[in-house]
């Protein structure tokens, strides 16, 4: 008989995984309650659902989409452990908020814009804005709405300005709110100039099937119009697709920071992280236009985007960014611009045109400081790009660095910016206002 039972519980131990381990938890109830929001809408923006695994680190980022809304003015989480499961409390305060603001320029290029922004207005945590603004060269107004899983926006930009072209390939960078101090600075290389007349009409959906994976559509009007001499006058109608892989650390815009909404995670971002963490953003987009699209040109480009972003435990960030862009098929008005190709953290009056192109970007932000007032940080950069015009690759690099300021309790930070362009020895020194942080 003892030898029988010494042999079962053999049998019994031999059968047992080696190492085996506790069941994964997964997300039980998930309970909410807000001032404005319904439970079940809050329930819905909540990244974990009852069946989901339960990790430490899931249930983070589920909090910090929350707080991403920023309409909160306190926004509170707790769990209670129950038979392998883990139920999931959140108590919020939410509530609504418009923003209106207005700036306005001199000097040789007068400029004014006025935008407004609002949130949660319709109880869903969705946000909406409408931007309006011109200078000399023309005017821009715009208008979108984000609601859950999508985001919509519709804008149109008239242009009315001189294109300018400069040996070595480059030409001016335009727009409503460029600068135009190449007309002075350039002078001696000038080449010549037309009258560019752009009229843009474009309708963006993008639609967020997880929390890291988007899609968009942009169909656009676009025409053209040069004088004295026509390059590829007419139509430019195009339609672009794309996608984006993402899972970003910073902070986007807190539009409801003046009225209080946001701030729920202030206390934490003051924090030290336990260790380090990473980010990544990834985007690959194809635009297309012909007869189909009542364009008069044959149009295709192919672009792709890629960000890594190291964050220290003491907040420091590490960003590397490369993009590329092919311009298989593309007039002259469609072809690839080297500003396309670099981060936008440098300042350029000019710019290089060519069929196809490469940049790469990297740069390192250190905050001065952090309190409960603001921030204050010193972001050095580095960006170089190569577009192929005129039968060569042709380089456009710059240096600088952004020192800007962050309050808590305003929606952008502002500061200055210092460029200088490594190919011609120019340097440039701008105003800094918005923008990631």
């Amino acid at each position: 008989m003892k030898k029988l039972i010494f042999l079962f519980s053999l049998f019994v131990w031999a059968g047992a995984p080696v190492g085996a381990q506790p069941m994964q938890q997964v997300v039980g109830e998930v309970r909410a309650s807000a001032a404005r929001m319904s439970g079940k809408t809050l329930q819905k923006r909540f990244l974990l659902k009852p069946g989901d695994p339960f990790t430490p680190a899931l249930f983070d980022k589920a909090q910090d989409d929350l707080h991403d809304l920023r309409v909160f003015k306190k926004l509170e989480f707790s769990t209670q452990e129950k038979n392998g499961k883990t139920d999931i409390f959140i108590n919020a305060q939410d509530g609504y908020y418009i923003f209106p603001l207005a700036f306005a320029s001199g000097g040789k290029k007068n400029a004014a814009a006025l935008s407004l922004a609002a949130g949660n207005l319709f109880k869903q945590g969705e946000s909406t804005f409408v931007f309006a603004g011109g200078s000399d060269d023309g005017f821009t107004a715009m208008a979108g709405l984000s609601l859950g899983d999508d985001f919509i926006s519709l804008g149109f930009t008239k242009l009315n300005f001189d294109q300018r072209f400069y040996q070595n390939g480059w030409s001016n960078t335009f727009g409503v709110f460029s600068t135009t101090d190449d007309e002075d600075e350039y002078h001696s290389s000038l080449l010549g100039a037309l009258h560019t007349r752009k009229e843009q009409l474009a309708l963006t959906y993008m639609h967020r099937f997880s929390r890291t994976l988007r899609a968009f559509v942009r169909p656009e009007y676009v025409r053209y119009t040069y004088s004295p001499r026509a390059l590829d006058n007419g139509s430019h109608n195009q339609i672009t697709l794309g996608l984006r892989l993402s899972d970003d650390v910073r902070k986007g815009v807190n539009m409801g920071a003046l009225s209080g909404y946001g701030l729920t995670d202030k206390k934490k971002s003051l924090q030290n992280l336990p260790r380090p963490r990473t980010g990544y953003a990834a985007n690959v987009f194809y635009t297309a236009g012909g007869s189909w699209t009542g364009s008069d040109y044959e149009i295709s480009k192919l672009g792709l985007e890629a960000a890594g972003l190291l964050e220290f435990k003491n907040r420091h960030m590490l960003v590397a960014e490369i993009r590329a862009q092919d311009a298989f098929k593309a007039p002259f008005s469609d072809r690839v611009l080297s500003s396309e190709l670099l981060s936008g953290l440098g300042r350029y009056d000019r710019q290089i045109r060519g069929s196809r192109g490469a940049g790469a970007a990297v740069s390192f932000i250190y905050y001065l400081l952090r309190n409960e007032t603001g921030l204050l940080s010193l972001a050095p950069f580095y960006e170089l790009a190569y577009v192929y015009a005129g039968s060569r690759y042709r380089p456009h690099s710059g240096a600088g660095a952004a020192l800007t300021y962050k309050l808590w309790r305003f929606p952008f930070p502002f500061g200055i910016n210092y460029t200088r362009n490594l190919q011609d020895g120019s340097d440039t020194v701008g105003f800094v206002f918005g923008g990631k942080f």
